[in-house]
């Protein structure tokens, strides 16, 4: 055999063993170079009634109680930024002030009567209200008058989903409540911080 014939076939059955490694070494590599995709991390295109969500009761803090829905998040829809939630506030109650670091917010009131403070504006607000809640800015919300107020929640980013999850149970089950300790590690982890009343009624604003 010529010595350029053996040459180009010891070259060819270099290259051979080569890829017969590779694929022994590793059996789940891909056999293409086409991209793939993880379809169950893929954000799912949803139409939700009223009633659709996970249903959820927070079970310590300040709302203890106070039943909500997770409309969408990672779990429910695999949103990649937005948290929606949805709730009932009933006449006397009141979203405690609070604020979040790493996400806008959007309040949206379906019914009027609720008395809203965010940032260091404060008013009562009519039927199909929205408030924008900036990064980093103080909110509060009560309902004053004597009918059910319904609203929706809306975070531009995730991160206060895992706050509410953690510190709540599904409808159905016992609400367990948790330790007053449990609760400052569960809003660091839910990129909110909720105002020490033993400060005075507000904060600073």
């Amino acid at each position: 055999m010529p010595l350029r014939s053996l040459a180009i076939l010891v070259a060819l059955a270099t290259a051979a063993l080569g890829v017969f490694l590779v694929r022994a070494e590793n059996p789940r590599a891909p056999q293409s170079t086409s991209p793939s995709t993880d379809s169950a991390l893929s954000p799912e295109s949803m139409i939700l009634q009223e009633g659709d969500g996970d249903h959820l009761v927070r079970r310590s803090g300040p709302t203890g109680g106070w039943p909500y829905t997770i409309k969408l998040d990672g779990e429910n829809g695999n949103t990649q930024d937005f948290f929606v939630m949805a709730e009932t506030m009933a006449a006397g109650q009141t979203i405690p002030f609070h604020k979040h670091d790493n996400a806008e917010e959007i309040l949206i009131f379906d019914e009027g009567g609720a008395t809203v403070t965010v940032g260091d504006k404060r008013a009562v607000v009519g039927p199909r209200s929205i408030a924008f809640i900036p990064r980093d800015t103080w909110i509060s919300a009560t309902n004053a008058g004597s009918r059910d107020i319904h609203l929706v929640a809306v975070f531009s980013r995730h991160g206060f989903e895992r706050y509410m999850r953690a510190i709540s149970v599904k409808q159905s089950q016992p609400v367990t409540p948790l330790s007053p300790d449990e609760l400052p590690r569960l809003r660091a982890l839910g990129h909110s911080m909720y105002w020490d009343t033993s400060k005075g009624p507000y904060p600073p604003a």
